[in-house]
């Protein structure tokens, strides 16, 4: 096991950070949660990258901790009970009257979700697999669940 550079881990970083944040968004659905999941990904990665077996397996491993900092968040939010919700202005629109690509996607559950993006992200299956922790026939089953879901969803909006 050799550690990783500074250089070459700032490197790789810099390469995942718009599938990283996609990944977190997917998740959280809150930028402020994302830049924090972020955030709290990279310290923790960069103190263990001495752990990192080979340097090809950095996307993976780093996108697995970065949804382990994602799911924490959403842990602590659960926590947090909420008082005063408002609700909608009445001016606002139906939200199921307009329903586009990203709204149909947001539907989905966390677990389809992820495993649709990274997929779309030009992840393969057996990847996804080690960053969400399942089996690859898990991923593949979350994946084609998701694509009939959106195309249901889709129909009917």
């Amino acid at each position: 096991m050799a550690k990783i550079s500074d250089d070459v881990f700032v490197e790789e970083v810099r390469a995942l950070k718009k599938t990283a944040f996609g990944t977190a968004f997917l998740i959280l659905r809150n930028t402020a949660d994302c830049e924090d999941a972020m955030s709290a990904a990279i310290v923790k990665a960069y103190e263990h990258r001495s752990k990192l077996k080979k340097r090809d397996s950095f996307r993976a491993w780093f996108l697995q901790i970065l949804r382990n900092e994602c799911y924490t968040i959403m842990r602590g939010r659960r926590r947090v009970v909420q008082t005063d919700t408002l609700p909608d202005p009445p001016d606002a629109p139906d939200p199921t009257l307009s329903l586009d690509w990203k709204d149909a996607v947001m539907r989905l559950n966390p677990s389809q979700r992820t495993a649709l993006y990274l997929r779309e992200q030009g992840y393969t299956v057996e990847e996804i697999a080690e960053i969400i922790d399942v089996p690859a026939g898990t991923v593949k089953s979350r994946i084609s669940r998701a694509k009939e879901s959106l195309r249901l969803i889709l129909e009917d909006a």
